[in-house]
């Protein structure tokens, strides 16, 4: 039986290595703070309850790059982002929040990665707390925007 030695025993070496995907997150900018009326547990808020104009407000406040519509009925985004399959997988994980939420956004896809995605609640005619909820979860998302 050969006895093994340092220069018998040879180590094999691996040159490739798996390509991973690589995902650019939104820059660190101070987090933003989910406000008072979202917070809330209280039974006067629910979840399907109408916001008034202050409390809408109040919200919009805190998320980043949404605006309300005219009769402040929906509150939508827009995002250019890199490329097609960008914008596709970031549908995919909005979509995957509002299943889990059992809130559907509006979601237009147009020019191939200019991406718009609008709230509301059907069921109270306007904003509820559902809304900002969604909408707070989907600014939380990593996504890859087109570089300017």
């Amino acid at each position: 039986m050969r006895k093994l030695t340092k220069k018998t025993v040879r180590k094999k070496k691996t040159t490739s290595s798996p390509k991973k995907k690589k995902i650019i997150k939104r820059p660190k900018v101070q987090k933003e703070k989910t406000p008072e009326i979202l917070k809330s547990s209280d039974k006067e808020i629910e979840k399907e309850t109408l916001l008034n104009e202050n409390q809408i407000r109040e919200s919009l406040k805190y998320l980043i790059g949404w605006q309300p519509s005219n009769n402040n009925k929906v509150i939508s985004r827009e995002y250019i982002l890199r490329d097609f399959m960008a914008a596709i997988d970031l549908i995919n994980r909005i979509a995957k929040i509002a299943e889990n939420e059992k809130h559907h956004p509006d979601i237009h896809l147009t020019q191939y990665r200019n991406l718009r995605v609008g709230t509301t609640t059907h069921e109270v005619g306007g904003l509820s707390k559902n809304d900002f909820d969604v909408a707070l979860k989907i600014n939380e998302l990593p996504m890859e925007l087109k570089h300017k």
